[in-house]
């Protein structure tokens, strides 16, 4: 309307916001006697807002899964020792990530092995994200790094879990993953994005194991995957992945490579699902 009421005669848009409160937009400039063009560099915008678009499209936050791994696929090693099998330019960029993001998650499983702090160093005036810990059985200890005052965390954790011990600690409530998932001991996923996205969250960087990654593949909530290779191999120790609901090759989640760069002695690999299998 205040486009109209300027006199300004030409709009020319990249792509169109798919949010409820931005919809009719063009139509009403055009009705107004605004040319109106839209397109312009579209796929540049739409790489640029991904997050927003996503979330817009789809009601819940967009999920970027990250993970580190040798080159056989193990995020530690058998003794459960992980650090560090990325390379420090390899973190660093992690902490670019995290600055995008509205929301950084972990399961308890990583919060418990590795006492990570989640928030944002390295990046000038980058605003801290939510530190998210999902954790259904509120095992999460009073010393845990990010329960400290660099930026704000919530911790999810299921409907009847005993928290008494996190007093001060915001606490979300979750029910549990429905009968059937790949993960019917954790918490439900789709609420917990609904929940966040409720709290204007848009954009959440997944950091947890392979137990949750496992449990938001299954769910159909991975928009992007970014995996961060180092040239090493381990044998054994834990998958990137754990159980997603896939049993057959036929149900793989296959992804498109949309980046591949070397980040010191690592390849970081960009993926996302292939059209036909998007939400």
């Amino acid at each position: 309307q205040a486009l109209i009421e300027a006199g300004v005669a030409r709009v020319v848009y990249a792509v169109a916001d798919p949010s409820p409160a931005a919809s009719g937009g063009a139509a009403t400039l055009r009705a107004a006697g605004v040319d109106v063009e839209g397109g312009l560099l579209a796929a540049e915008a739409g790489a640029v807002n991904v997050a927003w678009l996503t979330s817009a499209r789809l009601g819940r936050p967009y999920v970027l899964w990250k993970y580190a791994a040798t080159l056989d696929g193990r995020i530690a090693a058998a003794d459960g020792s992980s650090r560090w099998i990325s390379s420090a330019e390899s973190r660093a960029d992690v902490h670019r990530l995290r600055a995008q993001a509205d929301a950084v998650v972990v399961g308890s499983g990583t919060l418990l092995a590795d006492d990570p702090h989640l928030a944002v160093r390295g990046v000038e005036g980058a605003v801290q994200p939510l530190r998210v810990v999902v954790d259904s059985a509120a095992r999460i200890r009073t010393t845990a790094r990010v329960l400290d005052d660099a930026a704000p965390t919530l911790v999810a954790v299921a409907k009847d879990a005993d928290t008494a011990h996190l007093t001060g600690v915001d606490v979300l409530r979750l029910p549990s993953a429905p009968e059937g998932a790949a993960a019917t001991r954790g918490l439900d996923v789709t609420a917990l994005l609904a929940e966040l996205h409720a709290r204007g969250v848009r954009s959440v960087l997944l950091e947890g194991g392979p137990t949750l990654a496992g449990a938001f593949v299954a769910a159909g909530a991975v928009d992007t995957v970014v995996g961060y290779l180092a040239p090493a191999l381990l044998g054994a120790g834990p998958n990137a992945l754990g159980p997603a609901g896939i049993s057959t090759i036929a149900q793989a989640l296959r992804l498109d490579v949309t980046d591949v760069a070397r980040l010191g002695p690592d390849l970081r690999v960009t993926a996302v699902p292939t059209a036909a299998q998007e939400n």
